[in-house]
Formats: structure tokens, sequence, C-alpha cells
């Protein structure tokens, strides 16, 4: 079964296909046929960004032989268990912004089925805090947030600068 990822691709070129044939005998046609294969483009990027984004920490390392002393050195090596995952995959699909502990129960259960009690899962939140697997809201108690990864290069929109430069 195809990914749905390879899908949106495979569909984003059909379209420019059929584009380039009609487009001699039907201009307006055509022109739609571009714009929604760039808006399938979109698509397929957002999915791939919000993949790198909620990407699962490893629980595993692998195999470490590879890395020199210094890297192993730095190394506070240990493993994630999963409801930590599940969390983290919660308060990621925040997109940068704050979650409280709350909709992350209402989320564990929804998503997982996961019950669990409230004091169980702050304290599960308070050491992937001090792990460094979120971060919590200064002067909020129980709140939550993975920041937002920074955008990529060439990814910026320059459409707000000003037109007349003045030089």
């Amino acid at each position: 079964m195809p990914d749905a990822l390879d899908s949106v691709k495979a569909f984003a070129l059909e379209m420019r296909r059929s584009a380039q044939s009609v487009e001699i005998e039907d201009p307006p046609r055509g022109k739609r046929l571009l714009e929604r294969a760039d808006h399938l483009d979109s698509v397929a990027s957002e999915l791939e960004s919000a993949r790198k984004r909620l990407r699962a920490v490893p629980t595993d390392y692998g195999d470490l032989s590879d890395l020199p002393p210094e890297v192993m050195e730095q190394l506070n090596l240990s493993k994630v268990d999963e409801l930590e995952q599940q969390m983290r995959d919660i308060i990621a699909s925040a997109n940068g912004e704050e979650i409280g502990i709350d909709p992350i129960i209402i989320e564990l259960y929804r998503r997982h089925k996961v019950v669990q009690e409230r004091r169980f899962i702050m304290n599960k939140l308070y050491r992937m805090g001090q792990k460094g697997l979120i971060h919590s809201v200064d002067g909020k108690k129980g709140v939550y947030y993975i920041p937002k990864a920074p955008a990529q290069w060439g990814a910026t929109n320059y459409d707000d600068l000003d037109e007349d430069i003045p030089f």
C-alpha cells in the first residue's frame, strides 16, 4: 500500500502532466491544474514538516560504537518510556502552543486509551521537563510546550516587505 505522502506527490505530478497536455487547447484549465498541483506540493511539504516535527523520540539508541568518546561522555543514556513518548507527541502536536494537563489527559485517552492518575501524569511531565524532552511555561503551573522548529531557509514569505525601496 503506498504511503499517503507518496500518493500526494504522485497526484501533483500527474496534475502537472495533465496541465501541460491541456495548456494549448484550454489555457485557463491548464492554469487551474497547475495551481492545484502547487497546492498539492504545499500539502506534501506540510506533511513532511509535520512528520519531522512529530517524529518519535527513539527509545533505543541502537549501536553507538561509531560515536567518538567525546560524544559518549556527553550522553545521558536513559531510555524514553512509551507513556513519555505519547505525552511528548501530544504536546508536539500543539505546534509550539502551550498545552495544559487536562488536554494532555484527554488526548492520552482519545489517542491511546491510556488512563492514569492526574498526580502520576503531573510527575511524569515534571520529569520530562527535567530531562529536556518538553518545556514548562514560566509562571504557569502544569502548562507545557515544545518549541516550534525554526523556519527552513528559503521558506520565509517576503510578501510583506515594502515594495517601494528608496534606493
